[in-house]
């Protein structure tokens, strides 16, 4: 059912279809049958979407990683960045799975009278993986985009990044649901998630940019008449993390900029712009 219906209700990935559940794409019956037996590659077949929710739970007892799902209208806005935030005592974010008693606005495992009525209703989005172990880490990047005069007013293509810090890179693709149009001169969001725990300081980001045409969009077309460049001046990654005592009350946040005195990076198609600087408290950005 959609409707939510108890104190916390939760939809991982819009609460529909789930990451690895498709047949046609995957020989996930048969890795299932030879893997698990014909029991369980029957649930595969038949409610593989549903069975999920098991799995979920199951993996919630004892995982060192948290599902952390956060309130918000739809799913649409949550993965734009626009829902995320988690601070203690408060609603606005909760813990999937067994340890749901230990979400904020839940206090010595009751829920606290004041907060009875802020829970009802709520709707809890999150994103999974494809298979066990399902949790991912929530990451949202920014992406300032700069508005010099040869550039275009927007552009449409594909965007994704390695990120790195102290403990590690991943590499992300900032841009799942296809070509995107990004206007110079705006912010550009977009929440990704990844089984790795970056932990803050992030020393790098390298950003890849490919420009896609659309026939059906003559100003698409760049042959000689238009600018297929990406401005961008900087970057921000945050990462979710619940609130606690001895942990850090918020999501780290690390803005970079381009290396030396360049005030924007110029990213040719298919090419790659370098952010390694942290960018000086006096530049201006969005921080909210």
């Amino acid at each position: 059912m959609s409707q939510p219906c108890g104190h916390l209700d939760f939809y991982p990935n819009n609460g529909k279809e789930q990451p690895g559940c498709d047949i046609t794409q995957t020989p996930l019956v048969p890795l299932t049958l030879i893997r698990d037996g014909l029991e369980e590659a029957s649930r595969v077949l038949v409610a593989c979407n549903h069975v999920r929710a098991i799995k979920l739970f199951i993996d919630s007892i004892n995982t060192q990683c948290p599902y952390i799902g956060h309130q918000c209208s739809t799913f649409e806005q949550f993965m734009s960045g626009k829902c995320f935030t988690c601070k203690p005592g408060s609603t606005n974010c909760a813990i999937m799975g067994y340890h749901a008693d230990a979400s904020p606005g839940i206090e010595n495992n009751e829920i606290a009278e004041s907060k009875f009525t802020d829970l009802i209703g709520n709707k809890y989005f999150l994103t999974t993986g494809r298979e066990f172990p399902f949790c991912r880490r929530l990451y949202r990047v920014r992406i300032e985009l700069a508005k010099p005069r040869m550039a275009e007013s927007w552009v449409q293509g594909f965007i994704k990044a390695s990120i790195y810090s102290s403990a590690g890179v991943i590499h992300v693709d900032l841009t799942p649901s296809g070509e995107t149009k990004l206007e110079h001169g705006t912010t550009f969001t977009s929440v990704v998630s990844h089984p790795a725990d970056l932990g803050g300081n992030i020393k790098k980001v390298e950003l890849s940019w490919e420009y896609e045409l659309n026939v059906l969009e003559p100003k698409t077309i760049c042959i000689f008449w238009c600018n297929d460049h990406l401005y961008v001046e900087s970057i921000s990654v945050d990462e979710m993390a619940m609130p606690g005592r001895g942990k850090r009350d918020a999501p780290f946040s690390n803005r970079l900029c381009p290396k030396g005195k360049k005030t924007y990076s110029d990213i040719a198609s298919r090419g790659k712009g370098v952010f390694v600087d942290l960018c000086k408290q006096s530049d201006k950005f969005d921080k909210s």
